[in-house]
């Protein structure tokens, strides 16, 4: 089988499992094993995910929670690479840092939901600095290990070719923490979309996650309504992740464990 083969045949067979599922689907709640007053069929879900899309209320709900998410994302992750950078070069300032990092990092962050919207109420703001407040920590942790992941040969080299500053963070650093900070910022990605849902659905903010709540509390009738909003949720995710490992194929092309990966692939 070449590789073209390969790639049809396991595209096929992921078509295969998801078909299958949807049918599991109907045939659970068409034949009663499944309560209908809480699942709605998948003919009747799908149908309502049709509609929905061709609503604007959807989209606007799409944008809200991605315009947060963006907003978080940027915001955490900046904070966070910098920080992390500046904490992997210095060694005094990590070992003094890192305690209270590895701990605040162990927070769970919808333990401090309740904070957020006391200080800032169910808006944008909160959402964005709960997405923010929860990809900070894991990618300051990713940025410090991929600082002081530099090979002490090329180091030792750039101190003695007095290769300094920007050049050093440029040539030196920047290469060595790359991988680093690509899975970093990929698994914030997903995880800031999840923390945007739960700011919406628990918090209150506008978005999809709210829409689900809406759904869910308008009775029986409504529920196609809120599965169709959950299905259109985890398709963000999965586009998001798909987006954000592209782009990490991309840039880390010349990396040996993107080689590597595209070796298994083949």
């Amino acid at each position: 089988m070449d590789v073209l083969d390969a790639r049809w045949f396991r595209l096929l067979t992921k078509l295969a499992v998801f078909a299958a599922a949807l049918g599991t689907w109907q045939l659970l709640t068409t034949t009663g094993a499944l309560p209908t007053d809480s699942f709605p069929t998948m003919v009747g879900t799908m149908t309502e995910l049709g509609r929905q899309l061709g609503s604007s209320d959807l989209w606007l709900a799409v944008g809200q929670t991605l315009r947060g998410w963006a907003l978080g994302l940027l915001i955490g992750g900046s904070l966070a690479i910098a920080t992390g950078t500046l904490l992997g070069l210095n060694r005094f300032a990590y070992r003094s840092v890192i305690p209270v990092i590895e701990f605040l990092k162990t927070v769970p962050v919808i333990a401090i939901l309740p904070l957020a919207v006391v200080v800032f109420g169910p808006t944008p703001e909160m959402k964005i600095f709960l997405v923010a407040f929860g990809v900070f920590w894991p990618l300051t942790i990713q940025a410090i290990y991929g600082a002081r992941a530099v090979d002490p040969v090329i180091r030792d080299t750039a101190t003695v070719m007095q290769v300094r500053g920007v050049r050093r963070f440029a040539m030196v650093t920047l290469p060595s923490a790359a991988p680093f900070l690509a899975t970093g910022v990929r698994v914030a990605a997903a995880v800031g979309l999840i923390l945007a849902v739960i700011a919406e659905l628990i918090g209150g903010s506008a978005g999809l996650g709210l829409s689900v709540l809406t759904a869910e509390n308008a009775g029986p009738s409504q529920l196609p309504a809120m599965y169709s909003f959950i299905i259109v949720t985890g398709i963000l995710g999965v586009v998001v992740t798909a987006v954000f490992t592209a782009i990490e194929r991309r840039l880390l092309h010349w990396h040996e464990s993107q080689r590597n990966a595209a070796s298994r692939a083949a």
